[in-house]
């Protein structure tokens, strides 16, 4: 079979289910009409969906032909809180939920790569895990998906998969060597003071310039503490505290992520917030308290995975077309709870970029288009890769 004819003759029939996705975007551990549309199509190609006791995502075994390996390909469903703004005939009908994170072209994609390996399964040599994983954006659809015994049927030899890269050129492929993407923990900061009328500052303790004072202070960890060529990051994307101009609160609530590339300096990073955040507010009167919530490793890729994964780039898109990064990224991705403890895997990046600029604002952003057509691209890069593998 020509994988790569294979992925443009079922291009059109993907697209319509991936813009259909799009149109009913789903929050994490919510998608339910997701994945019921997802196991339908898979069934429809003649593969089984497996009974693992699952809420929201799917997970579905093509058997081959012949006895061999088992190869998990993953990719994510979830959309985002975030109101979509491109003007695209088939946005988001969710008020205030979009997929601007690319999650219905990974899912599309893989889609695709299923009916394809669906249509060539006597010629493999062992057996293909698709799993469609819910709630990667809430940072425990991985977690939750192996709590629900995902691997019921073996644990996978090797895990591959992709992630839309806005930043890269129209179905090209990024490929990164070792670390590949952060470790992420979820970082949750209340500051108690005493509440007050804000003409009287004698009475009360004010928790809003306290949470000023310890967030100013967290970014010299960063600066002040972290080697500075070890990459770390700590961003705070949301306060909440008070209601009104002349009322001070009793306290302030802040959100925020802290990122980096090694489990030693997240373990450090961890102590540090946790120091300033306590003794910063207690200097100040106050009282800092922190919730650490569900976080991630870092994603590291296997050096032979990642090999096979350009390899088979080259042979369906064509060598100029892979871009090898030198350095990882500081973004975070829950794949890595996949590997390595169950087996060694690798993402790679698919561009979905072109010459459209609102193709480019990024990810997370709403008014970014991605380009569909990567989707054959990345369906053929899935499709060698797997015959490559197996075979």
């Amino acid at each position: 079979m020509n994988i790569v004819k294979a992925a443009e003759e079922c291009f059109e029939e993907i697209r319509a289910f991936r813009e259909e996705l799009h149109s009913f975007p789903e929050l994490g551990h919510r998608e339910h009409r997701t994945s019921r549309r997802i196991a339908q199509m898979l069934e429809g190609f003649g593969i089984p969906v497996l009974d693992c006791g699952l809420d929201t995502g799917v997970a579905a075994l093509i058997e081959g032909g012949k006895f061999g390996k088992m190869l998990a390909i993953r990719e994510d469903i979830d959309a985002l809180p975030i109101a979509e703004n491109t003007g695209l005939p088939f946005a988001s009908r969710h008020a205030g939920i979009s997929h601007a994170c690319g999650h219905d072209i990974h899912a599309a994609s893989l889609l695709g790569a299923a009916k394809i390996l669906s249509q060539m399964r006597e010629e493999l040599c062992g057996s293909v895990l698709l799993i469609f994983q819910c709630a990667e954006e809430t940072f425990d659809g991985a977690a939750s998906m192996l709590q629900r015994d995902l691997f019921k049927n073996g644990v996978p030899d090797a895990v591959i998969g992709f992630h839309c890269a806005p930043s890269l050129p129209l179905g090209q492929v990024g490929v990164v060597s070792g670390i590949y993407n952060a470790s992420c923990d979820r970082i949750t900061l209340t500051v108690t003071g005493k509440g007050g009328h804000g003409a009287h500052p004698e009475n009360f303790v004010d928790p809003v310039m306290i949470s000023a004072y310890v967030l100013t202070q967290l970014q010299t960890i960063v600066s002040r503490e972290n080697h500075p060529i070890s990459s770390a990051v700590l961003t705070i994307g949301n306060i909440q505290g008070g209601k009104a101009a002349n009322i001070v609160p009793d306290f302030v609530e802040m959100q925020g992520t802290l990122r980096t590339l090694t489990p030693e300096l997240r373990e450090s990073m961890k102590q540090s917030v946790e120091r300033i955040v306590t003794l910063g507010a207690e200097t100040l009167r106050g009282k800092g308290e922190i919730t650490w919530g569900d976080g991630m490793p870092p994603l590291v890729n296997d050096d032979a995975v990642i090999d096979l994964v350009a390899a088979a780039a080259e042979k369906t898109i064509g060598a100029d077309r892979i871009f090898t990064f030198d350095s990882p990224s500081m973004g975070s991705e829950d794949f890595s709870c996949l590997f390595p403890e169950y087996a060694p895997g690798a993402q790679f990046r698919l561009g979905s970029g072109s010459s459209d600029p609102n193709t480019r604002h990024g990810i997370h952003n709403s008014k970014n288009t991605f380009d569909e057509d990567c989707i054959a691209a990345g369906t053929a890069v899935l499709v060698q890769f797997v015959r490559d593998y197996l075979n």
